[in-house]
């Protein structure tokens, strides 16, 4: 009997032993998994991705102008054009495709309503545009029929002829004046922003400080056509007396003629209007002599038209004399000699 229990006992030993073994090695294996699904570093595989941490760049000028608040979004998109380095381009001068003349002009951001439009030129601080670039951005129609040195855009019906390095231009009839010649880049005619607020009715305008053309389509509108534009009993009666008093003159001169005419018509101390200007007894020798009715030319006529577009030449000047043929005495002695054209002297 002693010895069945030692046996037994033994037995029983090395079971629990065995479970005791069992229990450590499953202990054991589920630490490792815990401390695997935790990152541990000792050798516990990973099963996550690990993501790596990029700082974030250096905002730039632009970024910093763009993060202004919505109220300044405007001042904010000419911050970000003045931010970036200018732009300078190449163009071809000229109309026609012989033209090889080319310079350097300056890339000019073009904001319509705030929004960026595209690009103006500008070249020693003198900004241009490109009409057909107007049309498109103000929604005009535009179609070009060349002719050598000149150009005829039909814009929405509309007729403007261009011929490079006039002085004058016609657009819907009417006679426009450009200083320094009509230009023309890489093929197309450009103007100033007074010229296009002229032709198109927007009002475009070039900002110095911001270095940026705006553009505001509200009243964008054609230019008035002649007839309804020029009153013809005043433009016959200016065209008249312009011819009669300066044929042979040069343009200026002749258009310094109508100014005074005109500068005239506004003041209180004449009459107020063309034909009673003219005919005002003493003052024009031609109505005396009778020549004041002979057929104007080509020239004197589109004088009295620049004339009455706003073309200025002698500024507020109301009288003016030949002082080869007519005496300047009074004229010196009562009055402010303003400029000499040719053969005439201005006074006010």
């Amino acid at each position: 009997m002693p010895v069945k229990f030692k046996s037994e006992l033994g037995v029983t030993c090395i079971v629990v032993l065995l479970c005791v073994l069992l229990l450590g090695l499953g202990w054991l294996m589920n630490s490792n998994r815990v401390l695997a699904l935790n990152g541990d570093p000792a050798g516990a595989e990973q099963t996550e991705p690990v993501l790596e941490v990029i700082a974030d760049p250096e905002p730039t000028p632009a970024d910093a102008a763009l993060a202004i608040t919505e109220a300044d979004e405007l001042q904010a998109t000419r911050a970000a054009a003045k931010s970036v380095a200018p732009v300078t381009r190449t163009v071809t001068v000229g109309l026609n495709d012989e033209a090889d003349e080319t310079a350097a002009y300056t890339l000019v951001p073009i904001l319509m309503n705030g929004e960026y439009a595209g690009t103006a030129l500008a070249q020693n601080g003198q900004v241009v545009l490109s009409v057909p670039d107007v049309c498109a951005m103000l929604g005009f129609g535009c179609e070009a029929a060349r002719d050598g040195a000149s150009v005829t855009y039909t814009v929405d019906g509309v007729q403007m002829q261009f011929t490079f390095g006039e002085q004058y231009y016609t657009a819907n009839g009417r006679t426009l004046y450009e200083k320094g010649g009509v230009q023309a880049l890489d093929g197309e005619v450009v103007l100033p922003p007074e010229a296009m607020t002229k032709l198109f009715g927007a009002a475009i305008a070039y900002d110095a400080d911001a270095e940026t053309v705006s553009v505001d389509p509200a009243s964008k509108a054609l230019l008035q056509d002649a007839d309804s534009f020029y009153a013809q009993h005043d433009l016959y009666w200016l065209s008249h007396i312009v011819y009669s008093e300066s044929n042979g003159q040069p343009m200026d001169g002749m258009i310094g003629v109508g100014n005074v005419v005109l500068n005239r018509v506004k003041s209180a101390s004449f009459p107020n209007t063309v034909k009673d200007v003219v005919f005002q007894p003493g003052q024009f020798n031609p109505v005396d002599m009778g020549t004041i009715y002979l057929e104007p030319s080509e020239q004197a006529i589109l004088a009295a038209k620049l004339a009455i577009e706003g073309v200025n030449t002698v500024g507020e000047s109301l009288y003016f004399v030949n002082p080869v043929i007519g005496d300047s005495s009074w004229f010196n002695r009562s009055l402010t000699c303003t400029i000499v054209i040719a053969d005439h002297a201005f006074y006010m």
